[in-house]
């Protein structure tokens, strides 16, 4: 347990750093992008094709961590760290939620564990404390100016909220076609890249989507 907390808080710490690492952010977040392309090749159950579908996952999301950075109106460090945070609240209040109130199991047989009642928290959660924070941070508020300012302000929340827990569950499924509990050993109590980053593969990509469709027109 000690170690989970120590590597925990030396994985949200680096987050962090990356997220404020200026223009090198998206170019940092590809080092662990590629670790999990590596997890996909190392898992010898999956089939070939399975495998190619992780990488070109894996790649459509590294093309939209560095869209996001280039192409948005909103610094591209804060929108990074937004993405993460949010992924954090839903992940945060979907376990929680599932410990003091789940009953019904979401996937059962992709990951047991999780439960609709702690889905739903986390679902709720994470869409009303983004909607309320968004309007706290700076570098959004350049597009309070834009009639379009209250859908953005929970467009983006929306789209982690759903996002977050079936990247999640794209994870778990990949690990159970593989066979493994953990995709690797990325970090000490935690398991590997894919586990950590589960989350954000499918939220970048959506995330970048909004932001083409919306953002940008």
């Amino acid at each position: 347990m000690i170690q989970r907390i120590f590597w925990g808080i030396i994985y949200g710490l680096a987050i962090f750093w990356i997220c404020n690492a200026q223009n090198w952010s998206p170019y940092l977040l590809f080092i662990p992008l590629l670790l999990v392309c590596v997890e996909f090749i190392k898992m010898e159950k999956l089939k070939v094709w399975e495998k190619i579908f992780g990488i070109i996952y894996v790649s459509h999301a590294s093309y939209s961590t560095w869209s996001i950075s280039y192409y948005s109106n909103i610094d591209n460090l804060s929108i990074l760290f937004i993405i993460f945070g949010l992924i954090w609240i839903s992940d945060s209040m979907a376990f929680f939620g599932g410990k003091f109130f789940g009953k019904n199991s979401l996937a059962p047989s992709i990951s047991p564990n999780k439960t609709i009642e702690g889905a739903a928290i986390g679902f709720i959660c994470t869409l009303l404390i983004g909607c309320f924070s968004l309007n706290f941070i700076d570098p959004m508020s350049e597009f309070k100016s834009i009639n379009s300012w209250q859908r953005i302000s929970w467009a983006l929340p929306l789209t982690i909220s759903i996002s977050a827990p079936l990247g999640d569950l794209i994870g778990s499924k990949f690990k159970r076609l593989a066979g493994v509990k953990d995709s690797g050993t990325f970090l000490p109590g935690h398991g590997g890249a894919l586990d950590r980053f589960d989350s954000f593969l499918l939220s970048v990509i959506l995330v970048q989507v909004f932001q083409s469709y919306i953002l940008i027109s």
